[in-house]
């Protein structure tokens, strides 16, 4: 084989590993998802969906029914962790929605995976439970 080939299907590989680590955080990122499910359940119907964004900068941020929230998320493969969350202090009218919202932000703090299938995105907790399902209108 000559050393041209040799040099072509190194560089291919290389390629083909780095973008197929890209993938993962390129498909989640800079996309508003829409919660679609909550520990199996839809969500309560609010004024306005309940959504997370993952921004490029490693920064989430997103509502939770009452209120809007923020932090960080770290990605390793397939593990995502999220820290420093901050949220809006707004109280919610309905007890539904409250509760809902401090599920989701539950949710959140157990959440250790997710994937990516379907068009969804599914966050889950340690033993590989869907927590969270969201959708990307």
């Amino acid at each position: 084989m000559s050393i041209f080939r040799i040099a072509a299907l190194l560089l291919m590989t290389f390629l083909m590993s780095a973008c197929s680590n890209l993938t993962p955080a390129a498909n989640l990122t800079n996309r508003q998802w829409q919660l679609i499910e909550i520990n199996g359940q839809p969500p309560v119907v609010t004024d306005q969906p309940l959504t997370i964004e993952f921004h490029a900068t490693n920064q989430v941020s997103g509502f939770a029914g009452c209120n809007g929230f923020s932090g960080k998320y770290r990605l390793e493969g397939l593990t995502i962790a999220f820290s420093d969350m901050i949220s809006t202090l707004i109280a919610c009218a309905d007890n539904a929605i409250s509760a809902q919202e401090a599920a989701f932000h539950g949710a959140l703090a157990a959440t250790t995976g997710y994937e990516l299938a379907d068009g969804e995105l599914r966050l889950l907790d340690g033993d590989g439970m869907v927590l969270l399902r969201f959708r990307a209108p």
